[in-house]
């Protein structure tokens, strides 16, 4: 029987796929005309038959297309074409989509927007650009509880952030995406962030790291003295390349050892934190490697001798993860129990695979996952983490 029989279920990740002048329509006119290229051209002309095809497709001229996309979601190839996947760009239809879907509510993360704007060496861009951006989720998901808009705050300037973060509140997002790498000299876990986190703890908000939040393998490790042609997808906007994966959680971790072992989850105990599609598998070694730097070495650390729980167990309080669908989510499941992981399908962007639910409920159904266990993947673990009111 489909683990969607009778049971609710919550996706943890997904995306809406920005459009030609998309943040500009949400910015000022000094942040529109200063806003970078990203890491995506918007504007490169190969684009275009992607582009035309969505808009001939939503503005009804392709019905049959919009039906064939409806009835296999997942798998159609308008998936892979990013721009015209069924509600990519269009909230009305995403809320369809979610009803095809068989899910009652969706984490809605930007795709490219963040890093038009979050590298600039100008603060009046960045964070007007946050604001921008956070003016956009916001207006996507808001006409549907069941969309949860996930805003981008950059921490450069801990003043300026509080400032962007009490709009993004005012706005409705229900969580926060942040960078995990050092800002500015600082520490993840520095006071000057304090506020930051308070303010989203009374709010009952949630800081996100999602891929792309940290260095993936820095760029000396790419020069082996051989030229190297790794040939790209048009239609993804996925940047993450080989030698990037083995390692992509590796900026997460240093935050999270951060946030932990400084106190910041001591201080907060009501913050919680979503990992968002940097997979799952590194969890169990990172929940004993977090116990066993404070007891080998707690020792010589008062700051430590403060903390009144264990590292892993700060983790399993406030942490949620959602694991990718090629992992075997049944093995991290028993090494990490059930209060952690959360179903997700990253929609539309192609990672999510063509049958998200197949692939999780075969890992599973293989370790004979309990009634119980299941809930707390596909509903109980989101709701717990954005704050939600249980489901029954």
């Amino acid at each position: 029987m489909s683990h969607r029989e009778g049971r609710i279920v919550h996706d943890a990740d997904s995306h809406i796929i920005e459009g030609r002048g998309w943040l500009e329509s949400y910015a000022s006119d000094y942040v529109r005309k200063n806003l970078d290229q990203g890491v995506f051209n918007l504007d490169m002309p190969e684009l275009d038959p992607l582009m035309d095809a969505a808009a001939k497709r939503l503005a009804g001229d392709d019905p049959e297309l919009t039906e064939a996309m409806k009835s296999d979601i997942f798998a159609h190839p308008g998936k892979r074409n990013m721009w015209s996947a069924y509600g990519a760009v269009e909230k009305g239809e995403r809320s369809d989509a979610l009803k095809v879907m068989g899910i009652s509510s969706q984490l809605v993360f930007p795709s490219v927007g963040a890093a038009r704007f979050s590298r600039s060496k100008d603060m009046e861009v960045v964070y007007g650009g946050c604001d921008a951006l956070n003016r956009g989720m916001a207006d996507f998901c808001a006409d549907d509880l069941g969309l949860k808009s996930v805003g981008f705050l950059s921490l450069r300037d801990p003043d300026r952030a509080q400032t962007s973060l009490d709009l993004a509140l005012e706005l409705g997002i229900n969580a926060i995406w942040i960078p995990s790498d050092a800002q500015e000299g600082r520490a993840p876990s520095h006071i000057a962030y304090d506020p930051l986190w308070a303010r989203m703890e009374e709010a009952g908000v949630p800081v996100t790291l999602h891929i792309g939040s940290g260095q993936n393998m820095p760029s000396v490790y790419m020069n082996t003295g051989v030229e190297r042609v790794l040939e790209g997808n048009l239609g993804n906007i996925e940047t993450t390349r080989p030698k990037d994966l083995p390692v992509i959680h590796h900026s997460i971790e240093r935050w999270l050892t951060c946030m932990i072992y400084d106190g910041v989850l001591e201080r907060f105990p009501n913050l919680k934190v979503g990992i968002i599609e940097p997979g799952a598998n590194w969890v169990p070694a990172s929940l004993m490697n977090l116990d066993m730097g404070v007891s080998l070495l707690g020792k010589f650390d008062q700051g430590l001798k403060k903390l009144t729980l264990k590292p892993s167990q700060y983790f399993q309080r406030q942490i949620r993860v959602a694991p990718l669908h090629t992992e075997d989510t049944g093995w991290i499941l028993r090494n990490v129990g059930q209060d952690i992981l959360m179903f997700n399908t990253d929609y539309p962007h192609p990672e999510g695979g063509k049958d998200p639910f197949g692939d999780y409920e075969r890992s599973l159904d293989a370790l004979d996952a309990t009634s119980e266990e299941l809930d707390r993947f596909y509903s109980k673990n989101y709701e717990d983490y954005l704050g939600l009111e249980a489901t029954a």
